[in-house]
């Protein structure tokens, strides 16, 4: 009996230690694999669920009453203290009658007469609902070919599109009319829930030290980095090896509202290993087709708030990128802090660079 207890105690711990990411369901019929983050981050939340035999059923359609009852998951919606929203067609016995109010109550569904639960959502409906739910600012031109000022939701659409939560088809279009499926909206979902403006850059105000391992002649290095000079479009970082004689080139940041991009300056050229678009959210935000310094690469946000050890600090609020090249196979995870920048980077799991301390300029 003893040894029955310590065997499901063993169990326990070890499903408690385990990464949320890992314990996310393992569905069989998810096979577009850019939309994985998003619907594993929901599901670690019990937002959405799955059904037996291990399917998702990505390409069904969501009605409107399922998108009452996971954005009131989303947003812990209060279902106690609701007022009756006086839908014809939703009375006070229906199975999503709670969530339904809820959502109506909070002001993401419109005041009208019926409510039509088992209708689809179409995809200009859906940008209107996740506007409200998480009153996204922002506007910009005209992304799709088939959205217009008279298109339903024509604001909200080129809101989503400003914050990068979707990106349409590749013909162009964002298809407002079809109706959204569940791999979808779980996809639109979660990146508004994780949408984050964070500060990339370095602070000039400091000599940041990192622990460097060379994978050219694995050899461990001390280098110290120093803000030297803006030379017009970059920051430029001097880099100051303190382990030995060999020079080291200078880092370039480049960074404003919108974007985000680090370089090497070697050899009078400069070769961006990451250039961004801001806000970020979680998912796939560089497909290895787009065009661009980064082309062959496919970046995806893996958290907009983690947590990493760096040096002796667990630092928290941490922005989790990994980017894999399409042509070798290499993985890089980068490792940002909001107000400091880059504190951790792997390649392929190799900790190449750890940041050790930050002391504040003379």
């Amino acid at each position: 009996m003893k040894k029955l207890l310590k065997l499901v105690c063993l169990i326990l711990i070890t499903v408690a230690i385990l990464p949320k990411e890992a314990q996310a369901a393992s569905f069989i019929d998810l096979a577009d694999e850019t939309l994985l983050t998003e619907i594993n981050y929901l599901v670690d939340q019990d937002i959405v669920k799955g059904y037996s035999n291990n399917l998702f059923k990505p390409n069904e359609n969501v009605t409107k009453a399922q998108v009452a009852v996971i954005l009131t998951r989303a947003l812990a919606l209060n279902t106690i203290n609701i007022e009756n929203p006086n839908y014809q067609d939703v009375t006070t016995a229906h199975k999503y009658y709670k969530e339904i109010a809820a959502v109506q109550n909070a002001g993401i569904f419109d005041d009208v007469h019926t409510f039509h639960p088992n209708a689809t959502m179409t995809r200009g409906q859906m940008a209107i609902v996740l506007q409200r739910a998480f009153q996204l600012k922002g506007s910009g031109n005209a992304y799709f070919t088939d959205v217009t000022e008279q298109t339903s939701g024509y604001k909200e659409i080129l809101t989503l599109a400003h914050n990068h939560l979707v990106r349409g088809y590749d013909d162009g279009t964002f298809k407002p009319d079809e109706p959204v499926t569940r791999a979808h909206f779980s996809a639109f979902l979660a990146r508004a829930m994780t949408l984050s403006k964070p500060d990339l850059l370095k602070d000039r105000a400091f000599i940041y030290t990192y622990a460097y391992y060379s994978l050219n002649d694995h050899q461990r290095y001390t280098l110290d980095y120093q803000f030297d000079h803006h030379d017009g479009k970059n920051d430029v970082w001097v880099v100051e090896n303190l382990s030995s004689e060999q020079a080291f080139p200078n880092e370039l940041i480049y960074g404003d509202d919108r974007i985000y991009g680090q370089a090497i300056a070697r050899d009078g050229n400069t070769h961006y290993d990451l250039y961004l678009e801001l806000p970020l959210r979680i998912g796939v935000i560089l497909h290895e087709d787009d065009a661009g310094v980064t082309s062959g690469k496919r970046v995806t946000v893996k958290t907009t708030n983690g947590i990493v050890q760096a040096g002796e600090v667990q630092y928290s609020g941490v922005v989790i990128l990994e980017e894999k090249s399409i042509i070798n196979g290499t993985v890089k995870t980068y490792y940002f802090v909001d107000g400091i920048g880059l504190v951790k980077e792997l390649h392929n799991d190799i900790v190449v660079l750890e940041l050790l301390n930050r002391t504040m300029k003379k």
